[in-house]
């Protein structure tokens, strides 16, 4: 038990004496569910426990700005999670501890190594996880499946299959986009060009918060200027339509058509499982831009099944989280083009008001 501290249940928060230097320290105790949340604060040093399970918006756009003025410190602990963005800052810190920078160290601790948990132990759990589960937990293992990942496997694929690279804009294609709308959550976009008969190009992504339609308007057409996107179609999931409270009795659809972007679509509604398994088969055909589409492909690696306490196994429906966002736009895609190639939708017998004997 610390000497001197005062605890604050509802705040979280407990407070220390330090007579050595007469004063006090205060420890808070952060959530990272809302990361916007936590703005306009000040800290001298952070601990980031599971970073991998965060949104990486907190690190990068909250707390380290946050640290600056104080001339802080951040720590990150966790379990890798895949080929995310703990393994990211992990890589990171260790190039620069290897290059000798004094300000960053990094260590991994494989259960295999530390002696920690007995030998017998080890062999128990190996014998009842699977194996990606096992090195996920026990052994650091950054190239294992993320345990309950959706799309585990084709993210896996696509990285091993170098189509996760630099892809090169083409100005002669015209550019797609599909969305998630969020209320009181991020809207995300996806980019997309379809080169070839069954190969798509994602060459840029879109994630924002707290945005009108009009901004996005604006996103859109800053875009096509900066870089000389030719919209064909804008495609908005089914929702869509619902119409905005305040907004005169108009849907975002019709908001967005407003901004003279080119032609608004509205994606039929689905179910999500059959948007997952599709979702599942594209991700095959997709080349991903490693930079401007960072953010959506690391959403696609870490979108996971819920786990279900009561029955202690994994659910078919996803954890809502930072990841689902940018997973659910990626749904709009792939559903749209299924609807398209639809064989189901198709007429069964041609109609022909031709006569092949001559006759009127």
């Amino acid at each position: 038990m610390l000497p001197g501290y005062k605890a604050n249940e509802s705040e979280l928060t407990i407070t220390i004496r330090r007579p050595q230097h007469n004063d006090t320290a205060k420890i808070i105790l952060l959530g990272a569910d809302n990361p916007d949340s936590h703005r306009g604060i000040y800290l001298d040093d952070v601990i980031l426990d599971e970073f991998g399970d965060m949104d990486p918006r907190a690190w990068y756009e909250v707390l380290r700005p946050a640290l600056a003025d104080r001339f802080g410190s951040g720590i990150f602990l966790g379990t890798p999670k895949g080929d995310n963005h703990f393994r990211e800052i992990y890589d990171k810190a260790t190039e620069l501890m290897l290059s000798g920078d004094p300000e960053w160290f990094s260590a991994m601790f494989k259960a295999s190594e530390t002696g920690i948990v007995p030998a017998s132990e080890l062999r128990a759990a190996k014998a009842i996880m699977s194996e990606s589960a096992y090195l996920q937990e026990f052994e650091c293992d950054f190239t294992a499946s993320l345990t309950g990942a959706f799309y585990g496997k084709q993210m896996r694929d696509a990285s091993d299959s170098d189509r996760i690279c630099e892809v090169e804009f083409d100005r002669h294609v015209p550019v797609y986009t599909y969305w998630d709308l969020g209320m009181n959550d991020t809207t995300c976009i996806w980019y997309m060009q379809k080169v070839g008969r069954n190969e798509w190009h994602a060459i840029d992504y879109t994630e924002e918060c707290g945005l009108d339609i009009p901004e996005y308007g604006t996103i859109l057409r800053g875009k096509a200027q900066k870089h000389g996107y030719d919209y064909a179609i804008h495609t908005l999931p089914h929702d869509g339509n619902a119409v905005v409270l305040g907004s005169g009795g108009k849907s975002r659809t019709q908001m967005l058509r407003e901004q003279k972007v080119g032609r608004v679509d509205v994606a039929e509604k689905t179910g999500l499982q059959d948007g997952i398994n599709q979702s599942r088969v594209i991700l095959n055909q997709v080349y991903f831009d490693k930079l401007k589409t960072k953010r959506g492909v690391d959403a696609l690696k870490s979108y996971t099944k819920r786990w279900d306490e009561k029955n202690k196994c994994y659910s078919n429906e996803p954890l809502h989280n930072w990841a689902s966002n940018g997973a659910d736009a990626f749904r709009t895609f792939s559903m749209s083009q299924r609807q398209e190639v639809d064989a189901s939708k198709l007429p069964r017998q041609a109609v022909s008001d031709f006569d092949i004997f001559g006759g009127r």
